[in-house]
């Protein structure tokens, strides 16, 4: 994850919350990049739809009843990217080019980076915004765990134990933490 997002990963945690609410609406993801295409877009904004209703401190509605809209723009998704290889002369270092087609196991790495804004539908007033970028590389050793809820089951099935599962995973939390520790307490209402 980009530096300084760990903050809010120990932070206060997104389930266990009973008090007002915030009336939200999440506008379709914005597509800033190749690589993704619209309905795999759409299965991510479901999952983090989800993601924020389970946190239990927002109502969702639509734009024209909404106190404030979350903005997200996927501005970088690869799912594999060639990131050398692991053994000796591996891990993507100098000699990996050279010698690393020759030793070693390939190592698969995604990367996502959202760009997250919390608007102000009235006055269309950004409130707050963050870029949130997640890597993973996957590890021949090790099986990476994504979540295994039904967004992992359906619409984006083809990253389930994946790298790329797992950057799909850490980004959402994380924007969800972020528009948590960042939704002033004025938009919270009984």
């Amino acid at each position: 994850m980009q530096s300084g997002s760990n903050k809010y990963l120990a932070d206060e945690p997104l389930e266990g919350y009973s008090g007002p609410k915030a009336k939200i609406a999440v506008s379709d993801f914005e597509l800033k990049t190749s690589g993704i295409n619209t309905d795999v877009s759409q299965a991510i904004k479901e999952y983090f739809v989800s993601i924020l209703s389970n946190t239990k401190r927002f109502i969702m509605v639509s734009p024209s009843d909404t106190d404030l809209i979350i903005s997200i723009g996927i501005i970088e998704f690869v799912p594999e990217n060639s990131g050398g290889k692991s053994g000796v002369a591996g891990g993507g270092s100098a000699a990996s080019s050279f010698m690393g087609g020759l030793l070693g196991t390939p190592l698969n790495k995604a990367t996502m980076q959202l760009s997250l804004r919390i608007v102000d539908r009235a006055t269309s007033n950004v409130i707050s915004s963050r870029d949130i970028r997640s890597q993973a590389v996957e590890n021949p050793r090790n099986k990476i765990n994504t979540p295994h809820d039904k967004f992992f089951k359906t619409g984006l099935s083809e990253y389930a134990g994946t790298p790329m599962g797992k950057v799909i995973y850490e980004c959402l939390l994380e924007a969800a933490r972020y528009i948590v520790l960042n939704v002033p307490q004025t938009y919270y209402k009984d």
